[in-house]
């Protein structure tokens, strides 16, 4: 594990907005290398203290790293917080691999904690599942296989060559995008209850739809049921299920 920290006295921004005189900034930044994990096995990913980014590239290992600043007038709760943060990346005993964080519980002295974490997966991973229970938003970059997230206030954004997608934005928007090539071959299910739903699809790309939300469009013909804030049917070439549901409203476009 890298660990590196600073500690200094500044004028910083309490959650308020106010400038507080005099207030603490400590920071840090873990990083970690998962060596028990085998490219192409799933990957699961966990962290409550602020967003998270996964990346999947031609890189060869499972690594993450999370930066962290804090601000606060009490110098010790600083630091104690920041001794109690914690990054773990390893593998699961069957060769796949798991990210988590440790968040402490923030007291009286702590003012703001921004803690994001970002995650380098290799290509190939079968499946990838992200849990994300603060108030930040979840972002999943060029990534394959069967996708899996829960984000929190923050909403979330993925994009990549999925076979199958089952997401949650508790808090906020939901936008994905199918990439071209990509085939659907498992029940996909996207839901924003306090926001909106954005699907992008190939043309080449279809399945029995269902979306519901106060306004839903739907770019391509769908054979069934289309009412405005209800659409049901088969579009495209047909394919597995796809569940859609918002707050507000619902659009899937293709190109």
């Amino acid at each position: 594990m890298l660990l590196l920290l600073s500690f200094s006295v500044s004028t910083a921004l309490a959650q308020d907005g106010e400038p507080h005189v005099g207030d603490l900034n400590y920071g840090g930044t873990l990083s970690e290398e998962a060596t028990g994990y085998t490219v192409g096995k799933p990957v699961s990913i966990s962290h409550s203290g602020g967003n998270i980014i996964v990346n999947c590239s031609d890189t060869r290992s499972l690594s993450a790293r999370m930066p962290y600043s804090l601000t606060g007038a009490g110098e010790g709760a600083l630091e104690s917080f920041g001794k109690g943060i914690g990054l773990k990346a390893s593998g699961d005993g069957k060769g796949g691999g798991v990210v988590s964080t440790m968040m402490p519980k923030k007291t009286s002295g702590v003012s703001t904690v921004d803690a994001p974490l970002t995650v380098n997966v290799p290509n190939g991973a079968s499946s990838i599942s992200v849990s994300q229970s603060g108030t930040g938003w979840v972002s999943v970059r060029n990534c394959g296989g069967a996708l899996k997230v829960t984000s929190g206030a923050g909403g979330l954004a993925a994009n990549g060559t999925f076979t199958a997608v089952n997401l949650n934005a508790t808090g906020a928007n939901a936008e994905v995008e199918i990439a071209d090539g990509a085939v659907l071959t498992g029940t996909s299910s996207v839901s924003a209850p306090k926001g909106k739903v954005s699907l992008k699809v190939a043309t080449a790309q279809g399945g029995k739809i269902s979306a519901k939300a106060a306004e839903v469009s739907v770019q391509q013909m769908v054979s069934g049921t289309n009412e405005p804030g209800y659409v049901s049917g088969t579009f495209g070439i047909g394919g597995p299920s796809i569940t859609l549901s918002a707050g507000e409203r619902v659009d899937v476009t293709a190109e």
